[in-house]
């Protein structure tokens, strides 16, 4: 059983990373509504959780769970497989899936950085005005990816339930949205550069972008 997750780990660093860096924004139909999203996890059945931060990107939040899952796996596959009563192939299969789909996507960060910089650089505004747009131009860049994540995974999560029976289906279904609720209310923080206003976003534009010059 280990050796054969060993495998999978191999696979999973061996397998190429897409970049998103040469896709340009685009807009998206049946995007994710963050505040709907966000609420509808919290009031969903299951013990109460108190809020601390929840930071999380809802598009992000099944990839963060699917994640999660796979590095149970790689630690402690026979626990997995009881909890998801699953076979050793189905689980495998599992863990494949979800390792090529981690290594399929990437955040692109720079890419977002370079769209921010493009932005600032391009712009003929001054002040306040031209850090906005700049701050606008990062937002709009990284929306476009976070949005393409969460198309990907709902894809993903299509590809694990397909194989599994009417008893592994449901408890499946019961783990993502434990865990769901959980990275919800966690405070879990995603990384990124700080562009939230222009107090905040300003440095963040002075650092990535005056030092391009």
């Amino acid at each position: 059983m280990r050796k054969s997750f060993g495998i999978a780990i191999l696979l999973m660093v061996m397998f190429p990373v897409l970049s998103q860096d040469n896709l340009a924004p685009q807009d998206i139909d049946d995007v994710i509504d963050s505040k709907t999203r966000i609420e509808s996890i919290r009031q969903s059945e299951g013990r109460a959780l108190n809020v601390i931060a929840p930071t999380i990107a809802p598009e992000e939040i099944d990839r963060v769970v699917l994640n999660r899952l796979m590095q149970q796996i790689a630690r402690d596959p026979d626990t997995v497989r009881a909890q998801l009563e699953v076979s050793d192939e189905q689980l495998q299969d599992i863990f494949i899936t979800i390792s090529n789909a981690r290594n399929f996507v990437n955040n692109s960060e720079m890419a977002n950085v370079r769209a921010m910089c493009r932005a600032f650089n391009d712009s003929e505004l001054q002040g306040d005005a031209r850090i906005q747009k700049a701050l606008d131009a990062y937002k709009a860049r990284a929306r476009f990816t976070t949005n393409f994540i969460a198309r990907y995974y709902r894809i993903v999560l299509a590809n694990v339930e397909v194989g599994l029976s009417d008893v592994s289906f449901t408890l499946f279904n019961e783990y993502m949205e434990d865990r769901r609720r959980r990275m919800a209310n966690a405070g879990t923080v995603t990384w990124g550069v700080v562009v939230e206003n222009i107090s905040s976003g300003t440095e963040s534009v002075e650092f990535h972008c005056r030092r391009q010059n």
